[in-house]
């Protein structure tokens, strides 16, 4: 078996990005730029005002204060959106909304809070430095500079960049479709009870919920029951997409349908099997420029082993270069038992208390139980060469994009107590 860093090598050396596709910039959120943008023109394209106020010369208000006022001719009145006719000349001012442009003459900007009257005249209470309150023009970007470069992720405000240099279509990566495949004759839909020996497939809706996090499109297929015509129809299916998620039939014991449906299917094996736990029997190959894993048929380590592998994977080839889950250091909260000579990834709750963020295992680790991974906010990295992570030692964990991390207060600063 290839340890965990190993298997994350190969899987991310084997995929590229897809190519690009143009789309709405409002359906581009999220998605990574193929493309750089270039600003055609100056934005803001003139000198407009940053407040509701008064334009007018500096030079004319240097002594003006409440006790000794001076007094102003107003010559008009500029609401944003419109271009100013007159031109400021000693003793004038010019009524300016907050956006609109500054008048011809004027150097400043000076506050209506500080500015009394405001009819034909207006008496003004302060001084004002030469370019106060006034936004030139370029002062957001200047005309040619590049506003988006290729290979960033598009936030709101980048929509919102797009937008101001006129770019209603936007050059992206392709988001990867996602096949889904589930195999076992033990395997019904979520719309049926389960039987017997049945058990439901919550796989296939955890994968797709998790494709979709991150980003990619995911279509769950019909359940493959194991018959090998049935298992090769199906995969021959899912090849089809850009990627293709199977689980169960992997482990060392199953039933060989699966392996050799995608060996008929032209499947390339990069590896199969992870010094790991959970997922060791991970698999994972190439059907042309198509990667396929074959994930353990074990809730838990299925979404596991997506989280660690299949979505850098999806994340490359969506254009991105940020490929792994956040990475945070804390304190273990309690003993923690590690398996010896395996990678383990630990279920964990975050805790925020006075010494910083502690994790403490969310109760038994077991692959099949699913609810220790929902309670979870991420996977403690549990090395290789440990048996036992010592409560109050340093481990590392992975953030699982749907955890909701330690509680913090809600405030913006921290504020002192009132006595």
């Amino acid at each position: 078996m290839i340890s965990a860093d190993e298997a994350l090598a190969l899987v991310v050396e084997n995929v590229a990005p897809l190519g690009a596709e143009r789309v709405s910039i409002l359906d581009a959120l999220g998605r990574v730029i193929a493309e750089n943008v270039h600003s055609p023109r100056d934005i803001p394209g003139f000198d407009n005002s940053a407040m509701d106020g008064y334009a007018l010369r500096s030079a004319d208000i240097e002594r003006a204060s409440e006790t000794n006022p001076v007094r102003l001719s107003v010559i008009e009145t500029v609401p944003a959106g419109r271009m100013p006719v007159q031109c400021v000349g000693p003793g004038q001012a010019v009524r300016t909304m907050t956006g609109a442009p500054i008048a011809e003459g004027a150097d400043a900007i000076l506050q209506v809070e500080k500015t009394r009257g405001g009819g034909a005249t207006v008496e003004i209470l302060a001084s004002a430095a030469a370019g106060l309150c006034i936004r030139p023009r370029g002062e957001d970007v200047k005309a040619g500079a590049l506003v988006l470069p290729a290979g960033k992720r598009l936030s709101p405000a980048d929509i919102g960049m797009l937008a101001s240099v006129n770019r209603a279509m936007a050059e992206v990566f392709r988001r990867p479709r996602v096949g889904i495949v589930s195999t076992g004759d033990e395997i019904v839909d979520v719309d049926r009870v389960p039987t017997g020996a049945q058990i439901v497939n919550s796989n296939a809706y955890a994968l797709a919920s998790a494709v979709r996090e991150a980003g990619c499109e995911a279509v769950i297929l019909k359940v493959a029951q194991d018959d090998p015509t049935e298992i090769r129809a199906r995969l021959a299916e899912a090849v089809t997409f850009d990627a293709i998620l199977s689980t169960g039939g992997v482990s060392v014991g199953d039933f060989d349908h699966v392996k050799g449906a995608l060996d008929d299917l032209g499947m390339r094996q990069i590896f199969h099997g992870v010094a790991q736990k959970p997922g060791r029997p991970l698999k994972f190959g190439m059907v042309g420029y198509r990667p396929i894993f074959g994930l353990p048929g074990n809730p838990v380590s299925t979404l596991v082993c997506f989280y660690l592998y299949a979505r850098p994977a999806l994340l490359k080839m969506s254009g991105r270069a940020d490929l792994g889950l956040s990475r945070i250091r804390v304190r273990c909260a309690v003993d923690i038992k590690v398996a010896k000579g395996l990678t383990e990834f630990i279920r964990v709750k975050l805790e925020l208390d006075g010494n910083g963020i502690a994790a403490r295992p969310t109760g038994d680790q077991g692959s099949g139980i699913l609810s220790s991974l929902s309670l979870a906010d991420g996977l403690l990295i549990g090395p290789a060469a440990e048996t036992m992570l010592k409560a109050g030692s340093q481990a590392a964990v992975l953030v699982l994009g749907s955890g909701s991390g330690p509680v913090a207060p809600l405030l913006f600063e921290e504020r002192p107590h009132s006595h």
